[in-house]
């Protein structure tokens, strides 16, 4: 993963967190909001990948504004040979969490809010290499497609919709 920050400029106890980023726990700095000059730089370098026809969004936490260590990403358009490879890529940029639908109809909304069955995919089937596979499977297309029900986590209100960053 590009690091576009030192460690040591870091309280590693309240500044951030230690997350796995493709099967290495590293430590994180916490982004906030989309302003943020590090989430900046990492979807600065995403769009440096050629998406082909795909559209990607920003949702999740960096859009509402809360403190965020990854970055969410939601890939649409028909999956074709390199949507994987794409996918894989990206969180191998920096700490990414990507995932597939078909259209944008199909993307969790903040005006969505609360619980909700919907079905995606990912270009990998667990966290680290020894984990456990998720509830899913692998399909042609070459993705791992799930569903999930979705819970907001408590105290948190979803209110923005899915924001297109590569127009």
């Amino acid at each position: 993963m590009k690091t576009f920050f030192n460690d040591e400029d870091y309280n590693i106890e309240t500044d951030g967190q230690i997350k796995n980023v493709n099967g290495n726990f590293m430590f994180i700095p916490y982004m906030e909001g989309l302003n943020d000059p590090l989430y900046k730089k990492y979807i600065k370098e995403l769009l440096k990948l050629d998406w082909k026809h795909h559209k990607l969004y920003v949702v999740g936490g960096i859009l509402e504004g809360w403190k965020t260590t990854d970055i969410d990403i939601c890939v649409t358009g028909k999956v074709v040979d390199e949507t994987r490879a794409l996918m894989t890529q990206a969180r191998a940029i920096g700490p990414f969490d990507m995932y597939w639908v078909k259209r944008y109809d199909k993307i969790f909304k903040g005006k969505d809010n609360g619980i909700k069955v919907w079905k995606f995919a990912k270009a990998h089937d667990r966290w680290t290499i020894n984990g456990k596979q998720w509830d899913g499977k692998w399909k042609k297309d070459g993705l791992f497609h799930m569903s999930g029900l979705f819970e907001p986590k408590p105290n948190r209100t979803y209110t923005k919709d899915a924001l297109l960053i590569n127009v």
